[in-house]
């Protein structure tokens, strides 16, 4: 099964890399072959005196501090939503979390977050975004929910993203529980690969677009002809748009429609979800047994 990668397979992957750092970067390769190695451009988040700085991409110490940044802002990101996430930033978690956070960050940036159901793969995709200082799009089923209802939501997805006066970044989190229809899939290809859905705008509906990207087509010193506008707002529809599928590798399910929608694969950043460490269990354990009254002897 092509889906099962596993730490033991990725050793000799590790190990060539080293290799390649010692022989290739003498002078840097301990750097190079640092454990952990995290860069980032959130050291400063949450701090009121340098939210007006520049972020800088830049090496990060160790997990301890992660921890202490993304517990602020999980913090606040509770203090600000409906429905409070209960979250516990082990070091496997935080290693996601930084990686989902670059890839955000990342112009374009597209994510294929892989692993079994309750790995965490939406609530670590929730903190990131919410750090990056992103909007979230999610779909919400019903029981005749279908393509059409599916082409509605991603009008209303593009209108934001696209808008003139509110464009910004948005995350559209998918997750495979959200594949009503496999044609749901063939557009999120298309979105991946060109930045919009075909057909999904009728030319009624892509007027007010087009007039609302008029001005800004013409600032940037482009002949504002329809095609042109147009041509801009997907261009800026495609710019703040980031793609978060949340898929589980169970069975041949993935590998097929990866097959059949090659941009799931080509248009995106793959971060596998392994199973939590033993560690990582007792970390979680502790954390929601702590004002429990066991005895000691239970609570190993």
């Amino acid at each position: 099964n092509a889906w099962n990668i596993s730490h033991i397979e990725l050793n000799p992957i590790r190990k060539v890399i080293n290799d390649l750092a010692a022989t290739t970067f003498s002078e840097l390769s301990e750097k190079i072959k640092r454990d952990p190695c995290l860069f980032g451009d959130f050291k400063n988040l949450g701090n009121p005196d340098l939210a007006h700085e520049p972020q800088l991409y830049e090496e990060l110490k160790d997990f301890g501090m992660i921890r202490t940044i993304f517990s602020g802002v999980l913090e606040k990101q509770n203090e600000d939503a409906e429905q409070k996430t209960n979250l516990v930033l082990f070091q496997d978690a935080l290693d996601h979390l930084v990686r989902i956070h670059r890839i955000l960050k990342m112009p374009g940036g597209n994510a294929l977050l892989v692993g079994v159901g309750g790995s965490g793969k939406q609530s670590l995709a929730r903190l990131a975004a919410w750090a990056a200082g992103y909007e979230i799009f999610q779909i919400t089923l019903t029981r005749n929910y279908g393509e059409s209802d599916f082409r509605e939501d991603l009008k209303r997805l593009y209108e934001r993203l696209g808008s003139a006066k509110e464009g910004k970044p948005i995350v559209f989190l998918f997750t495979d529980a959200h594949v009503k229809d496999e044609n749901f899939l063939e557009m999120i290809n298309n979105m991946l690969t060109s930045g919009m859905v075909p057909a999904l705008f009728s030319p009624e509906e892509k007027q007010p677009l087009i007039d609302a990207a008029y001005k800004e087509t013409k600032a940037s010193g482009i002949l504002p002809t329809r095609e042109n506008c147009w041509k801009v707002f997907v261009d800026k529809c495609r710019a703040n748009l980031h793609v978060v599928l949340c898929m589980s590798p169970s069975g041949n399910t993935l590998r097929i429609r990866c097959r059949n929608f090659p941009g799931l694969v080509s248009n995106t950043i793959i971060d596998w979800f392994f199973p939590w460490p033993h560690s990582a269990l007792e970390v979680v354990a502790d954390h929601f047994l702590r004002q429990e009254m066991l005895p000691n002897e239970h609570r190993k």
